[in-house]
């Protein structure tokens, strides 16, 4: 958890570190928001003050989160006691959580992002920008269809990009035309990647709450998925972002190539 004046950003690394996730708060999103820097004083936009980082047990974070439920909670950090607090007020009832802190300055990997970095050292090789309604069920469908699949797997071509899955009880191909994008950037040649089935879908989770969603794969096959999702107060914007690196690196396939250039219909 990184925190300064600006925003709250959390870092997720899987345990493979083939996979990584952050979502980013702006202050603007919380109805009360106050945060000190490591010598206790308060964050001052524009101020050169480093930001506040700590490291907490992403389980643990997640069963106080389902605990409190869907409602308005208050998050707290002391740093002399090193804990973070999640608590609800209701009438007549009062709910906390406690989760010891380490202190993210002995985590190595929280700074060293070496999948951001080799995913933004060179242009991305595609660029997909949809509305999140347009791949909800695109998704849906991979996620009921794909139980016993190893891998998912997506190609783009110049008219449309394909996703497919091969599960215990059959294949599943879904095609959406390159006019259901808002944005569509394909590679030179058609070209798939293939992506782990429960990395994959992870990275889509967010899609029934965002409003647009951006898909990039960089030239080693690195996925970048960014939801963009509107506050309660409409005027922030909340940013989560997944990056997963590729099964294996896949060449250009002539054959589905001659298919995108033939007049099939799509099926989205």
């Amino acid at each position: 958890v990184v925190v300064d004046a600006a925003d709250v950003e959390f870092h997720v690394l899987g345990r493979s570190k083939t996979t990584r996730a952050r979502l980013t708060f702006p202050s603007g999103c919380f109805q009360a928001y106050e945060a000190r820097d490591e010598h206790d004083n308060e964050f001052v936009d524009g101020a050169d003050q480093e930001a506040l980082a700590l490291s907490l047990d992403g389980g643990g974070l997640v069963d106080c989160l389902r605990i409190l439920g869907d409602c308005d909670v208050s998050l707290s950090y002391a740093q002399r006691d090193e804990i973070v607090k999640l608590t609800l007020e209701e009438p007549g009832a009062f709910t906390a959580c406690d989760l010891c802190a380490l202190d993210a300055g002995d985590d190595e990997d929280l700074f060293q992002d070496d999948l951001r970095d080799a995913f933004a050292a060179a242009a991305p090789a595609c660029t997909l920008l949809a509305a999140s309604a347009a791949l909800r069920d695109v998704v849906q469908d991979l996620d009921e269809s794909a139980v016993a699949a190893q891998y998912i797997r997506l190609s783009v071509g110049r008219q449309r990009a394909r996703f497919s899955a091969r599960g215990s009880t059959g294949t599943v191909e879904i095609d959406v035309p390159r006019d259901a994008f808002v944005l569509f950037e394909p590679p030179p040649r058609r070209t798939g990647w293939k992506y782990r089935t429960g990395a994959f879908l992870h990275a889509m989770r967010a899609l029934p709450h965002a409003r647009e969603t951006c898909v990039r794969v960089s030239p080693q096959g690195i996925l970048g998925v960014q939801h963009l999702v509107d506050s309660d107060s409409g005027e922030d914007k909340i940013f989560l972002e997944h990056m997963v690196c590729a099964l294996e690196e896949e060449e250009p396939d002539l054959e589905e190539e001659a298919d995108d250039e033939s007049e099939r219909p799509p099926s989205v």
